[in-house]
């Protein structure tokens, strides 16, 4: 849907990866940084944690968390690591409660000038909300690139004629982009059926694409 190629898994990185989910698991814990004394500890968990996205849900379901990112609103990081050029190939592990997404380090080349979420074109209403109800316009839309300076960039977002206010804040930079922004319905929410024309000036070069809500929860 982000107009990226498919990747491929990587069989040391998934080892690492199911070590890093064992470990969270067995100690009912989060971090990129686990300390030697944790329960099933190892230095290829370790190196896991540290070059992952981690959750506290299993693999398949931590995709749509990481893809809302809720409670990561300065940098929108698990978010932009999966949408980032460099992306690939990755490691996958996971337990019935916790996983490990190996997503840092890749050799991935895709080359967007930026990347966008929501995307250009048809996307689909379920989407706007996470399985854990985290809402997208919430946790807000975002624009990364390699290249595009966007830190100074000034966003509008248009619904026909009619101006919908945003709040638009920098994020940091090396979560999977050199450069990105996060942008936030102020006030309105995405509805469907409607088609949101977004563009991003006062950057080189100018950023311009529609995003159609199609209706399919």
């Amino acid at each position: 849907m982000a107009g990226l190629p498919a990747v491929a898994l990587d069989a040391t990185k998934n080892a690492r990866s199911q070590k890093c989910a064992i470990m969270m698991d067995a100690n009912d814990s989060l971090n990129h940084s686990p300390p030697t004394n944790w329960k099933c500890y190892s230095q290829d968990g370790k190196t896991g944690a540290g070059q992952s996205n981690i959750a506290t849900t299993p693999a398949v379901t931590a995709v749509d968390l990481y893809m809302s990112d809720p409670g990561n609103e300065t940098t929108i990081g698990h978010r932009r690591w999966i949408l980032s050029n460099s992306l690939g190939p990755i490691g996958i592990g996971s337990t019935s409660d916790y996983s490990c997404m190996n997503v840092i380090g890749g050799t991935g080349k895709a080359g967007k000038s930026y990347v966008a979420w929501p995307p250009a074109g048809p996307f689909p209403s379920g989407a706007l909300k996470a399985s854990f109800n985290y809402e997208l316009d919430k946790t807000g839309w975002s624009i990364q690139s390699d290249s595009i300076d966007l830190s100074k960039g000034k966003v509008t977002i248009t619904d026909g004629t009619t101006n919908k206010p945003v709040t638009v804040n920098v994020l940091g930079a090396n979560y999977g982009s050199k450069y990105a922004i996060r942008i936030v319905p102020n006030g309105w929410k995405s509805e469907k059926g409607h088609t949101y024309s977004v563009k991003v000036s006062n950057v080189s070069p100018a950023i311009a694409y529609d995003v159609q809500i199609l209706d399919c929860d």
